[in-house]
């Protein structure tokens, strides 16, 4: 073993395939700063240090790593930490050999070795500040540790390190099938996040955070720019809750102000103006998603210690601090802002500014009302947006008026707000006028004296929904401690149940046995333990030496044939320990999460929608269990490639879905736009809402052709067996799910349009027509049977149209562009094709229908844009509008009245489509798929037409033109 003097020498001695106890050597003095003659370090790059770590990474890695043990992997990896050996790494990882490269002889292995040293040297919450401490401990050339620092936050906050890692896993599972490797944490971009977000926090607690001297400021400077380019991966929820709790865990004081004062502020006064803007909004992203409700009207203690608890995060943002209060008081009056943020957030927003920034309330709840009372805001604005609107309104007006109620007195008499209310009561939309006549009823509540408030005297004003709008003003909330925030967010659950693994110890637990064979149900009471013999002892006497004499004269006999026969029926072949069907929802749960046992698992979910809705009517075990089990289905895989496993998931979500459809309906729709779910997961929740409440509707016949028959819904009764049964009874179709329904949808809209455009064509011909082409579609000759009652029409808007539309457009607010429905049209056509479906079996009776109407409607001519370039979008966007004209056929004047201005749009934009594709010169989708929207855009210009005329001949006594 030698020693080198220089570094030079060091790199003549990788580059000789030296043996291990030199190369061990070697990296100690590489990686120790003071191991050589001469002033030399890696972490400040140059060609020398270039050279050194392209020879550890190309050479040294692939040939000693797996021979080396711990301590020597982790000193190989020192020298490796800095900017030079992250980027090599990265490199070598990016390209990685191909499929055809890996058939011609590469080592697939090498790639596995270079996922583990990229784990070991992004390990860590200190990583970043190790990197910057090297800088500046080595770097003496400012200008050249700017731009390394540069380089720095450009590779770890463009998120290039995740994709080369995800590419690099992909690799080593395809080169070797037979082993697959356990995935890392850094290809998981929300991990990675939170990774960034410690270590970002690590450089920024770094030191005396008092000081004002060039050193502390030049690090808060370099951790806003790692913040400001960390805010460009769009993973606020991770980021920030790994950037505050790392925070939190650093500094123990109990004071927010002191500790805002000393680092969050800092930080974030580096940023630039449009960036600090941003960091605010991800944060209470962040803070929305730690207070997320599911029922807001009904608050408990806990849910309001969480409020006082989220307030101490804005606290620590705004405190004396005037630009970050200004751009909070922005985002609270902004509509599209707002409404991206849970109502519990807001809270938490408007308690904070209360308390740092009280002067700021006044001219806030002028901008408030400003904009919800404006003309263009109540005639355009989603409903959604109106009322977040309103809520922030009272809530501010509610703190400013204990503070000082002059000032409310002054805005409820000014001409702005009268003339909003009149704007309120003047709109054809129910619904804003409610929140009008709400938001005026809570302002006189509070100025205006007993015998003079405003009292509307109507139904709607003595809801629940009414009475809890009008108690917002009376809502008290404090910004809490800084020890209940920490507590806030390690109480915050999971979004996603994920499927614990099944050891062998716990799955000899989770089932007991009876006589050798599972058993199932309410654990019974261990049996009790035999300590004596019962009964007369029986006992065998041998002769000494007996034994040996008999065994002497014994003869062996011949071992017998095989027989190819007996093979099947060999005792010892047979499986005595078959598990039985569930017969509980518990069992349920924890034979689908058993991913060891594939006879346990298929069995489960092949009887999950069976169970699932015979236990749904006999007692609560259902309802105590179903948004726990449909958050184990939602994010279940298939471990055992089960067949028909997709049907049998979606057919068990329908039943426990409809087993409360009230509630798990919006939560449902809620889970459609959050969590981590794939774009698989997220169509299926759509695919079951649509179908489910398609069976509300009493379509469950009609769609049986779609949906797996089930092998028994009911309890046991008089019944054949299941073979003979199924003889008798008919074999189940085939499955076919929501793009099924919609075909079928789709033709009963067109096919009387066509029919009836036959007969227009031949009415020349009507003299000698037996019958008209329309009429063959009456089913005067079938027997008509009484339909079922549309459970779906009493419950759309409440269980499934507004979640689903309010949620819609909060992920629009909060994401714009980067949206998963914006930027994937497959998703927004299965949600469209979903609300079109759900609105076309809930029929005319559908409660609330004008409000659904316009806020449907202005959703439709919102995505024109994206119809333009998408052909799919554009066809569930004339199937949607179809839709909407078929549900108010039989009142063409009501729907006239109600959204004028929309039929027109429509009409002149319709009208464009069908003249564009009528060539052949559409979008680039296909002859079918033009033809296809032709016959869709005809169909809505005919609807409208027939609304059209039916105006004219009201206001003028006949049709023009």
């Amino acid at each position: 073993m030698t020693v080198c003097k220089t570094p030079e020498e060091a790199l003549r001695v990788l580059r000789s395939q030296p043996d291990i106890d030199t190369l061990v050597a070697a990296l100690k003095q590489l990686s120790s700063n003071h191991g050589f003659d001469n002033a030399f370090a890696l972490t400040w790059p140059g060609s020398l240090q270039e050279q050194i770590v392209n020879t550890i990474v190309t050479s040294i890695i692939p040939t000693f790593w797996s021979a080396l043990n711990r301590e020597d992997r982790r000193l190989l990896v020192a020298c490796l930490r800095n900017i030079t050996g992250v980027n090599a790494v990265i490199a070598r990882l990016r390209s990685s050999p191909s499929e055809s490269e890996r058939n011609s002889g590469a080592k697939p292995g090498a790639v596995r070795d270079l996922l583990q040293v990229t784990r070991l040297l992004l390990q860590g919450d200190d990583v970043v500040l190790d990197l910057w401490s090297g800088l500046q401990s080595f770097g003496d050339e400012e200008i050249k540790r700017d731009l390394v620092w540069k380089e720095i936050v450009n590779l770890f906050g463009s998120g290039k390190i995740v994709g080369s890692i995800a590419q690099a896993e992909d690799a080593a599972r395809q080169a070797d099938q037979e082993v697959r490797t356990k995935s890392l944490w850094l290809a998981s971009a929300g991990e990675y996040a939170s990774w960034l977000g410690r270590n970002t926090a690590s450089l920024a607690h770094e030191g005396n955070n008092d000081g004002n001297d060039e050193g502390t400021q030049a690090r808060f400077i370099d951790a806003g720019k790692l913040l400001d380019k960390s805010l460009g991966l769009r993973q606020p929820a991770p980021f920030m809750k790994g950037f505050f709790g790392k925070s939190l865990e650093i500094n123990n004081e109990s004071d927010a102000k002191e500790w805002s004062k000393k680092i969050v502020q800092r930080v974030a006064d580096t940023l630039p103006a449009f960036r600090r803007r941003q960091f605010v909004e991800q944060t209470l992203q962040w803070l929305a998603s730690l207070l997320a409700e599911d029922e807001p009207h009904q608050q408990d203690d806990s849910q309001r210690k969480s409020i006082s608890s989220g307030a101490v995060l804005i606290d620590c943002l705004i405190q004396s601090n005037p630009a970050m209060q200004n751009i909070l008081s922005d985002l609270l009056a902004d509509a599209t802002q707002t409404a991206s943020v849970s109502f519990l957030a807001r809270q938490a927003c408007i308690s904070a500014l209360s308390g740092a920034a009280s002067e700021t309330l006044q001219s806030l709840l002028e901008r408030v009302m400003s904009a919800f009372n404006d003309a263009l805001f109540i005639a355009h604005a989603p409903i959604v947006q109106q009322e977040s609107l309103a809520q922030n309104l009272l809530l501010i007006a509610g703190h400013l008026y204990r503070q000082t109620p002059m000032a409310v007195l002054v805005a409820a008499r000014s001409s702005s707000h009268m003339q909003g209310v009149s704007n309120r009561l003047d709109t054809s939309n129910a619904r804003a006028r409610w929140l009008g006549m709400v938001v005026a009823t809570a302002i006189s509540g509070l100025v205006d004296k007993e015998g003079q408030k405003m009292n509307f005297g109507i139904e709607d004003m003595k809801s629940e929904a009414a009475l809890w709008y009008l108690g917002l003003t009376q809502v008290i909330s404090e910004v809490g401690t800084l020890d209940g925030f920490r507590e806030l967010i390690l109480a915050t659950p999971s979004k996603l149940t994920v499927r614990s693994k099944v050891t062998p110890d716990s799955r000899v637990e989770t089932m007991p046995q009876l006589d050798g064979k599972p058993t199932f149900g309410p654990p019974r009471p261990p049996a009790p333990a035999q300590t004596e013999v019962i009964g007369e002892q029986v006992t065998e006497l041998f002769d000494e030496g007996s034994v040996e004499d008999d065994d002497d004269d014994l003869k062996a006999y011949a071992k017998p044939d095989s027989d190819p026969e007996d093979s099947d029926e060999d005792a010892t072949l047979v499986n005595r320990n078959r598990p039985r069907p569930p017969v509980y929802v518990r069992d349920l749960m924890r034979m689908l999460q058993d991913d060891q046992n594939a006879d346990r698992f298929q069995l489960a979910i092949q009887h999950a929608a069976a169970l699932i809705r015979r236990k749904s009517d006999f007692g609560s075990e259902v309802k105590d269990h179903a948004e726990e089990l449909l958050s184990l289905l939602c994010n279940m895989q298939d471990p055992f490639d089960t067949d028909n496993f997709d049907e049998l998931r979606l057919q068990a979500i329908i039943a426990v879905l409809l087993s409360n459809v009230q509630t798990l309906g919006g939560w449902l729709s809620r889970q459609v736009f959050v969590g981590e779910y794939s774009i698989a997961q997220r169509c299926l929740m759509l695919t079951a809402l649509g179908l489910g409440g398609r069976e509300l509707a009493g379509f469950k016949s009609e769609d049986d052709e779609f949906n797996p028959r089930l092998q028994n819904t009911e309890f046991p009764t008089k019944r054949l067996p299941p073979r003979l049964h199924a003889i008798y009874a008919g074999a189940s179709t085939n499955t076919k799910r929501l793009d099924s329904a919609h075909k079928h949808v789709e033709n009963q809209l067109i096919q009387p349009l066509a029919l009836q455009a036959a007969d227009q064509s031949t009415a020349h011909l009507n003299a000698v027509k037996i019958r008209t082409f329309f009429s063959r579609l009456s089913p005067s000759n079938r027997t008509k049977r009484k339909n079922p009652p549309n459970q779906l029409a009493q419950i759309f808007g409440r269980a499934f149209f507004f979640p689903l539309l309010g949620r819609y457009q909060q992920d629009l607010a909060a994401y714009s562009s980067g949206s998963l429905f914006a930027s994937a049209p497959f998703m927004l056509v299965t949600f469209l094709r979903t609300l079109a479906l759900l609105l076309h079996a809930s029929g005319p009776a559908t409660l609330a229908l004008p409000q659904i109407t316009a806020e449907f409607w202005d959703l439709l001519l919102s995505l024109r844009v994206l119809a333009a370039g998408d052909i799919s979008v554009l066809q569930a966007v004339l199937f949607a509008l179809l839709t909407l004209l078929e549900v108010h056929q039989d009142q063409p004047a009501r729907l006239a009245q109600e959204v004028p201005k929309q039929l027109a749009e429509t009409q002149q934009w319709v009208g464009v489509v069908f003249e564009r594709f009528g060539g052949g010169d559409g979008v680039v989708g296909g002859s079918e798929e033009e033809k296809k929207v032709r016959t869709l855009a005809a169909g809505v210009l005919v609807r409208l037409g027939d609304v059209v005329k039916v105006e004219q001949e009201r206001l003028f006594g006949r049709a023009v033109g």
